[in-house]
């Protein structure tokens, strides 16, 4: 403020010499009734000296409102820390924001070592709100590493949405196991098997009625327990016990518990010794001694 004073001292007397040297005239003018005559020299600066002074009050003015918001941006700082502070504690109490509104919609989602998004007029607020509801959302903008938390969020709405690209796309990132769990229940046999999708015992499940079901069991590779609940399903859907065995020629554990299940005991329990199969070792030694026992009730405790 000093140096603008200083300079527009200068200004006001070298625009006044100026006119001064190059007239000498006068001018009358009528201010509130009164005939005013003076130099244009004194005019001049008269009139600058008006326009100083109005500038100099509005500097002040601008300099006083500066002033408060440069406080209460201070006092925000140290209140919206607290205020975090008060958020993840469970806290109710929030003291005042005047300046940093946009902050404290933030904080105010905060909830322990939470956050809770809503509404706001904040884009990115709103983008994670929708990824929260499931929605899919184009994050390109925000130029995030593949492996963010909300890219993978995004990816798991796609898959979620029936995105079968994203779901296979996803068979190598930490939503592996989603990728497949959507692929068995929605890629039909053909596409599993000509791509090598991982084979679990939902997609097994899934397609009871493939023409290409002994593909998907041998091509498998799951537990002796998954293989057991499999045959089980498909003992209860085929009628054909030629058929259901034939299923399960390759998966031993299994293919024993069906000829349990059909009343073979004698070539179950040459299987089970010959492939030194220990799960059965109990219930096939009762049933050879007369003991009937059920094999589902005898795997519940088992298995």
């Amino acid at each position: 403020m000093k140096k603008y004073s200083i300079i527009s001292l200068f200004l006001i007397i070298l625009s006044g010499l100026f006119t001064y040297i190059n007239t000498n005239d006068t001018t009358t003018f009528n201010i509130l009734g009164a005939n005013i005559t003076l130099y244009n020299a004194l005019w001049i600066m008269l009139f600058l000296t008006t326009f100083y002074l109005i500038s100099i009050i509005y500097f002040s003015i601008e300099k006083f409102k500066m002033f408060k918001i440069d406080r209460n941006l201070k006092k925000d700082k140290e209140n919206i820390l607290k205020n975090i502070e008060n958020k993840i504690l469970y806290k109710n109490q929030l003291l005042p924001i005047k300046e940093l509104t946009s902050l404290e919609e933030i904080v105010e989602m905060i909830e322990g070592l939470k956050i809770n998004p809503k509404e706001s007029d904040l884009e990115f607020m709103n983008d994670i709100l929708k990824l929260e509801n499931g929605e899919v959302v184009d994050l390109k903008k925000y130029k995030l590493d593949k492996e963010n938390p909300w890219v993978l969020k995004n990816i798991e709405n796609k898959i979620k949405n029936g995105d079968k690209k994203a779901a296979i796309d996803a068979l190598n990132s930490p939503l592996k196991d989603i990728a497949i769990e959507f692929l068995s229940k929605n890629a039909d046999v053909k596409e599993i098997l000509a791509n090598d999708y991982p084979i679990t015992k939902e997609t097994i499940l899934n397609n009871l009625d493939s023409d290409r079901l002994n593909e998907l069991i041998n091509k498998s590779n799951l537990t002796n327990k998954e293989y057991i609940e499999i045959a089980y399903e498909v003992y209860k859907k085929i009628e054909n016990p030629e058929v259901v065995l034939e299923l399960f020629k390759e998966k031993t554990v299994a293919y024993v518990y069906l000829l349990i299940e059909y009343e073979m005991i004698d070539k179950a329990l040459e299987l089970a010794n010959e492939h030194d199969i220990k799960v059965f070792e109990y219930y096939l030694l009762l049933r050879k001694n007369g003991v009937k026992v059920d094999i589902k009730d005898y795997l519940d405790a088992r298995i």
